[in-house]
């Protein structure tokens, strides 16, 4: 396997730039998820680095070697497709085995990778089957049979499960983490959807209009956002973000905010170290869904319990979601399973405050 170094990238589309300057590094064996809205540059940065899109400016590497220029072919990478690409008057035998076969690699020693791929899969019992007679998951492990037999030094994936459903999709998940672990490969995703980059990364890139926002960690990405795009677009549901002000009471730092009522409700501030610049003005406070629940606050220092007014509640098996009002607009709370909160009570719920950050209201940037 190898590294994947981008440097400075750009790439343009006539004066429409797509892609502008990226800069991000693969460590060998890594698995690094590209992500974010439909637009933002994820395929075209992915099609760069297979050479199916020229690039304006900038450089790639794929190990020790720079690839820029290079004819797709001589990149020693291997791409899955969302839409399979399988060759539907061929076997999966002869799907898999057809790039060998290309190469003149000898009959033996074709009929061997491709068993060992099927093995590695669970797809041997299909092998002499054609793609019209599989289903949407076993074709896309054909794909990825037909991409894991080259040995490239690198796998490409776009959006690989998009076309699954739900079910489906979160079975081909723990696959392709599986697979990840026993190769020891180094992966780019392509993916809008965050779930999938939660779960898969050992890396995540959030693009917003050819831009990298932020490139973490999955537990960075989700629990420390650079900013407010990064925050709002990682998680299911997606961060709550309540306008309020920064206002210091005797020796406390706390955010206000009103209710409908004009009722003020504040929440202690600590250990945010530029929060004090932006005593009496106007910040964005960020707090995730599970941070606002049923729990006992004695359970945790940093927790405090305040009133809301509970407006429509949705059982999700495990978890209940309620939406409240906080502040002058609504936000979601992950209260228990069992939880018996109904719509147009109040209520008490505790906000964990070690997991609250805030954000400049002007620039959307985080405050440290």
């Amino acid at each position: 396997m190898a590294t994947v170094k981008i440097t400075n990238l750009h790439k343009s589309y006539g004066s429409v730039e797509v892609l502008k300057g990226i800069n991000l590094f693969i460590e060998d064996g890594g698995f690094l998820v590209l992500v974010g809205p439909s637009g933002c540059g994820k395929s075209t940065l992915l099609n760069t680095i297979a050479g199916l899109e020229e690039i304006t400016s900038g450089e790639i590497e794929i190990g020790e070697n720079s690839v820029a220029g290079l004819h797709p072919s001589k990149r020693n990478i291997a791409m899955v497709f969302q839409s399979y690409a399988l060759y539907p008057n061929m076997t999966v035998s002869q799907n898999i085995s057809f790039g060998m076969e290309m190469k003149g690699v000898k009959k033996p020693e074709r009929e061997q990778a491709v068993n060992k791929v099927a093995e590695t899969l669970q797809i041997s019992e299909l092998l002499n089957r054609k793609p019209g007679q599989l289903s949407g998951g076993q074709r896309q492990r054909v794909a990825m049979g037909r991409a894991i037999v080259r040995e490239p030094e690198v796998f490409l994936f776009d959006e690989p499960l998009s076309n699954l459903d739900a079910k489906l999709r979160i079975d081909m998940r723990t696959e392709i983490k599986r697979l990840h672990k026993r190769l020891g490969s180094t992966i780019i995703y392509v993916t809008h959807d965050q779930i999938e980059a939660m779960t898969l990364a050992t890396k995540i890139a959030v693009l917003k209009d050819g831009c990298i926002q932020q490139f973490d960690t999955p537990y960075e990405i989700y629990n420390n956002p650079n900013n407010m795009f990064v925050a709002n677009f990682m998680g299911a549901p997606a961060m709550n973000l309540i306008e309020g002000r920064i206002a210091k009471n005797k020796k406390n730092i706390e955010f206000e905010m009103k209710n409908s009522k004009g009722e003020t409700i504040c929440l202690p501030i600590h250990g945010i170290n530029d929060i004090e610049q932006y005593i009496d003005k106007t910040v964005i406070c960020g707090i995730r869904p599970e941070s606002i629940n049923d729990l006992d606050p004695s359970l945790n220092k940093n927790s405090v319990e305040r009133e809301v007014v509970v407006d429509v509640v949705e059982p999700a098996g495990s978890d209940t979601f309620a939406v409240v009002e906080l502040g002058e607009k609504q936000i979601v709370a992950r209260l228990n399973g069992n939880s018996k909160v109904l719509g147009g009570e109040k209520v008490k719920l505790t906000f964990d405050l070690s997991q609250t950050v805030f954000f400049d209201s002007e620039t959307e940037d985080r405050i440290r």
